[in-house]
């Protein structure tokens, strides 16, 4: 069993000073060269604020982003074959612009009806 001792129980212990092996290294000061860094510093010149776009009546639609819809592999297959053709030609090949352009012909196929 441990002995107890009897610093441990006196009322007014002395103060225990804590050691470091860094004790005796100088003190870190900011070097005295410092100040001139400061006044050879150049100013920045303050930022002007951004104007507001004014909002022209376009002829682009806004585009609906990420809106999922199931088709079959077949369907996907055509649509990834025919948007390579298009790439080879040195169109653009976008899977997207062709749904949108055969979704347009549907929707003013059955508008008309």
């Amino acid at each position: 069993m441990k002995q107890p001792r009897t610093s441990d129980f006196d009322p007014n212990p002395p103060e225990h000073s804590l050691k470091s092996s860094m004790d005796d290294f100088p003190a870190i000061e900011r070097p005295e060269s410092a100040p001139a860094q400061d006044e050879t510093r150049t100013t920045v010149p303050p930022v002007l604020p951004v104007r507001d776009v004014p909002l022209a009546a376009s002829s682009k639609r806004k585009m609906k982003q990420r809106h999922p819809f199931d088709i079959y592999e077949d369907q996907l297959d055509v649509l990834r074959k025919r948007a390579l053709e298009d790439r080879m030609r040195g169109g653009p090949g976008s899977m997207s612009a062709m749904v949108r352009e055969a979704l347009d012909d549907f929707l003013a196929k059955t508008r008309a009806e």
